[in-house]
């Protein structure tokens, strides 16, 4: 019986032994980080409230929420909003559709850019619930220069809808564009 006893803690001995790996490595790689300063540029075209309906501007001047009323009869809201191209540039600007919902109790809602000198350019067409026109033509916007956003709407019964556009502006000589989003909310 005693060689068992011994047996048992030379073995328990071996055991350790081996499970007791050495393990080495070294650095492959190594990444030090420094605390840089982070710029970001102005936007060259910013939004800014309108004169009609409730507009909320939002995010350095780079998203917008407008807000009207939608009687039966068709109700033109002139100057919802603003474009403002605040740079020496010009630049080929548009609406665009991004997502809506309850549209279908709209009879018309029309977004258009307006100004003074050249009339109105429509961009957004919904009719009977449905879009005749989702995007518009390029629109040219000199520099220095603001133009207005307006919305004519009407709706055949209560509730809110929502019409979600991107405003695109390209970037001159390139196919690049910035997105600033809107959201029309129509009660």
């Amino acid at each position: 019986m005693r060689a068992t006893h011994l047996s048992i803690p030379i073995l328990n001995i071996i055991l350790l032994v081996s499970i007791s790996i050495s393990v080495q490595g070294s650095i492959y790689n190594t990444h030090y980080a420094q605390a840089l300063p982070i710029s970001a540029e102005k936007p060259k075209v910013i939004m800014q409230q309108g004169t009609a309906g409730t507009s909320t501007i939002y995010t350095n001047n780079t998203s917008a929420k407008v807000s009207v009323a939608a009687p039966q009869e068709n109700t033109t809201y002139d100057y919802v909003l603003k474009a403002n191209n605040t740079a020496t540039d010009s630049w080929k600007i548009r609406l665009k559709k991004n997502s809506d919902l309850n549209i279908s109790r709209l009879q018309n809602c029309t977004i258009y850019f307006h100004n003074s000198t050249d009339g109105i350019a429509g961009q957004i067409y919904i009719e009977n619930g449905n879009y005749k026109q989702d995007e518009g033509p390029w629109y040219n916007l000199p520099s220095l220069t603001t133009i207005c956003i307006t919305i004519t709407v009407a709706a055949n019964s209560t509730g809110t809808s929502y019409v979600y556009i991107y405003l695109e502006i390209l970037v001159p000589n390139t196919s690049t564009y910035n997105l600033l989003m809107i959201a029309f909310e129509i009660t």
